[in-house]
């Protein structure tokens, strides 16, 4: 591990704080995009060290509740070890810092994913949404819906990047690949104009987890050994979590998904939970634009100078031209009456 990715306080005086013993193996875990993260071997076992970078204290404390009481409502997520009087966030000299055990596992997807494995993501998916349900768990709250970006405001989203490229002197590889993306993406978003949702949500809302995609699930053979990263917690349509989880789990690496393996999460989803196909088509058309008219990614690159997020850039993009060619399938899958 290089030094500079070691926590700010020093991977030894965290470990004091917990109680760890002796340090042996540090390793930095580069996929997290918002906070820091490592894989810690100490005498006392081997754990997931998180270090707050994006994430407010007091917003992670309540994100690290609500996992535990999803937990005990059944939903595998990964024990938090408690600091030295009790607390799930612990602050080290000027940092802030929450450990968990280390769950082994993989971070499975696309061709991966069996009949069996899908059914079960959708079960899990069903026990998350009925976990946050818990009377008493968590506010009632309106969503915040806002309205679908308008073509508009896409092109200037975009043409913000493709301005920022283009007062480069010097263009390097990650500039080359985005820019003729950037620019027919534009074309594409202006094309599907007549395409953009209208009217109101479709379907049941409630509290989510918000970020249910392949790298927050760990697995272990065709079950789900762990929900990861509960940060995101938010009110949203039941529809738009299961479309977004699907879409991405089921996403194959040139941007095509697996419908089949769509519809058995989606079996799986409603073995627990009742969802129509009216709201999850709706979700699907609302998650299609959102990601079109968006290059949230960008920032990352070029304002924080972070290039975890570019591959997700790249895949996000083989994705939305693979779902816009086939939009009426997608739909036509998520829109189905139970089967």
């Amino acid at each position: 591990m290089d030094a500079s990715e070691g926590p700010g306080a020093g991977i030894d005086a965290v470990a004091a704080v917990y109680g760890l013993g002796a340090v042996r193996r540090v390793r930095y875990l580069a996929d997290g995009l918002l906070n820091r993260n490592w894989r810690v071997e100490a005498d006392a076992g081997v754990f997931a060290l998180k270090e707050l970078a994006s994430t407010e204290p007091e917003a992670a404390r309540r994100s690290l509740a609500v996992m535990g009481a999803a937990g005990e409502a059944g939903v595998p997520v990964v024990p938090v070890v408690p600091g030295p009087r009790g607390e799930l966030v612990t602050e080290v000299g000027d940092h802030c810092y929450y450990l968990a055990r280390w769950v082994d596992g993989d971070h499975r997807r696309g061709a991966e994913m069996t009949p069996t494995a899908s059914f079960h993501m959708g079960e899990m998916l069903g026990r998350v949404r009925v976990a946050l349900a818990r009377p008493g768990l968590l506010p009632d709250e309106a969503p915040r819906v806002e309205a679908p970006p308008s073509v508009g405001t896409a092109k200037e989203r975009i043409g913000d990047y493709l301005g920022l490229i283009g007062a480069k002197g010097r263009l390097d590889e990650f500039d080359s690949a985005a820019l003729p993306l950037l620019e027919s993406r534009i074309e594409l978003v202006a094309a599907h104009e007549h395409l953009r949702p209208e009217g109101p949500v479709v379907g049941p809302v409630g509290w989510i987890h918000g970020d249910c995609q392949n790298w927050n699930l760990i697995w272990q053979g065709e079950r789900i050994a762990a929900v990861l990263d509960w940060d995101r917690l938010r009110v949203n349509a039941y529809g738009e979590e299961v479309v977004r989880a699907s879409m991405y789990q089921c996403a194959l690496p040139d941007g095509s998904v697996d419908l089949e393996c769509i519809a058995a999460i989606l079996d799986g989803y409603r073995s627990v939970a009742p969802i129509s196909g009216a709201a999850l088509a709706d979700a699907a058309r609302r998650r299609w634009w959102r990601l079109i008219t968006s290059v949230w990614h960008l920032k990352y690159h070029y304002y924080l100078g972070e290039p975890a997020s570019d591959r997700v850039f790249f895949s996000d993009e083989r994705l939305l031209r693979w779902w816009t060619a086939n939009l009426d399938a997608v739909e036509a899958v998520f829109g189905q009456r139970q089967r």
